[in-house]
């Protein structure tokens, strides 16, 4: 027997308060919603009662009613056991709703599906198995400032040494097969991928030893040891890189930013590029995800029903006593147009 919700729902008469009524005896009968079933909390809470649905397609809560229960009209236990106050907002849409509010939010198809909503970080470990940076961590879309790391395309190192090349000093000399843009004295550089360790790492340059206009080919720092070796072993294959902190008064644009941690098993800072540990979620991917989200709910298995019906019935009639009351089914509200 079918047993839509608004059926058990008790009506309440109020005064009709259209001025274009005279008849001030006038009530007009509406549903109580104040009465809103609701599972009871020992149902509600307990997951033994429930199984996980995932809603298919464009399905309505009337569809997976008759679905699970062979009754349509049982759509408001589907709500009911998910809390479900707003349908607009708390099922998900059509696909061609879907389509249409999207094409509404964000104007164009090209914003939506390109435009970036915001970054989420990859899980990155360190050479002993250790998690430095945890997968899912969201980041806005202009989370890229000042004080990142710039990667200088074709930044490979042609020749790194100490002191004169055989007797080691302080005084490392880095010599580049491209130029570094307004690098300058002071400025902090990376030396990363340098077979010989002691020479990788953060660095402040000390010195510029030769640039053509404003670009920088070679240039030396001061490390606070003497290495052991004074002309260290490249990596192989060429992967060294030397990456330049941009200065706060900069107007350049990094084209590369990195997330920085010590590796203890190394010995050495390590540097992930934005590339490895960054994600890009577009606008259409966020959505998509928030509606996804909302197909994975909870269905009241159906030999607890019956429960469901019973306290139904119990809480929704009137109980006798009081003015307003009429019958189990109607209350009526004062009519204080009588006193006006």
């Amino acid at each position: 027997m079918a047993r839509p919700y608004f059926r058990q729902v008790p009506n309440f008469e109020y005064i009709n308060r259209n001025a274009e009524e005279q008849n001030i005896s006038d009530y007009i009968t509406v549903k109580n919603l104040f009465k809103r079933g609701k599972l009871r909390e020992d149902i509600f809470g307990n997951l033994n009662f429930f199984t996980k649905y995932n809603i298919v397609g464009d399905e309505r809560p009337d569809n997976v009613a008759f679905k699970l229960y062979g009754d349509s009209s049982l759509d408001w236990v589907v709500l009911l056991s998910n809390n479900i106050l707003n349908i607009q907002d708390e099922w998900p849409m059509t696909r061609a709703t879907f389509d249409q509010v999207m094409l509404e939010k964000y104007g164009t198809y090209e914003t939506l599906y390109s435009g970036i909503h915001h970054y989420e970080t990859n899980e990155i470990r360190d050479s002993i198995g250790r998690i430095v940076l945890r997968s899912g961590l969201r980041l806005p879309p202009t989370w890229k400032t000042n004080g990142n790391f710039l990667e200088i395309a074709g930044s490979q190192i042609s020749s790194i040494y100490s002191g004169d090349g055989t007797t080691p000093s302080t005084v490392v000399t880095v010599v580049m097969e491209n130029s570094i843009p307004d690098l300058e004295v002071g400025d902090q550089i990376n030396i990363n991928n340098v077979v010989e360790s002691q020479y990788n790492g953060d660095q402040i340059v000390s010195n510029i030893i030769s640039q053509v206009g404003s670009n920088v080919t070679s240039f030396s720092y001061e490390l606070p040891f003497t290495p052991l070796i004074a002309s260290p072993l490249l990596s192989s294959p060429r992967k060294e890189e030397v990456l330049f902190v941009i200065p706060e008064t900069s107007f350049i644009t990094a084209n590369s930013y990195y997330y920085a941690f010590w590796d203890e098993g190394l010995g050495y800072s390590v540097y992930s590029p934005s590339s490895v540990f960054l994600r890009e979620v577009t606008n259409f991917e966020y959505e998509l995800n928030i509606e996804e989200g909302k197909r994975s709910i909870f269905t009241l298995k159906p030999r607890y029903l019956n429960v469901v019906f019973n306290d139904l019935d119990g809480f929704m009639p009137y109980k006798k006593g009081g003015d307003q009351f009429v019958n189990t089914t109607l209350k009526r509200g004062d009519n204080i147009r009588l006193f006006e």
